[in-house]
């Protein structure tokens, strides 16, 4: 699984807790709780460099990503980005002052 794929199967699953019977009236970090839970556990039913043997992520930095103001639904927060995806290493504390990017977590999983 990519970090496309991992993004679109976790709104996948956000939308299916979002509406199923059972969860819809739990409140948010709950349902959260039960999506990470899923993907976690698609993610360790692959096999991809991106991840570590135990299934989490192996990255340094997190950048920040907002919804376009027309998106049906508005998601905004953090994802794993590589750093040599991130262009100008010389420019990462520039961007960690103005909230573009932050230091990962230790791991997701």
């Amino acid at each position: 699984m990519n970090l496309d794929e991992v993004i679109m199967a976790s709104i996948a699953e956000f939308l299916d807790v979002e509406v199923h019977r059972d969860t819809e009236t739990l409140d948010l970090s709950s349902k959260i709780e039960i999506v990470r839970k899923r993907i976690t556990e698609k993610v360790k039913n692959t096999t991809n460099n991106t991840f570590t043997k135990n299934g989490s992520m192996n990255y340094e930095y997190e950048m920040f990503f907002s919804s376009n103001p027309n998106d049906m639904i508005k998601i905004d927060g953090w994802i794993p980005i590589e750093t040599e995806k991130i262009g100008k290493s010389d420019k990462i504390s520039e961007y960690i002052e103005i909230g573009l990017l932050r230091k990962a977590k230790t791991h997701y999983s």
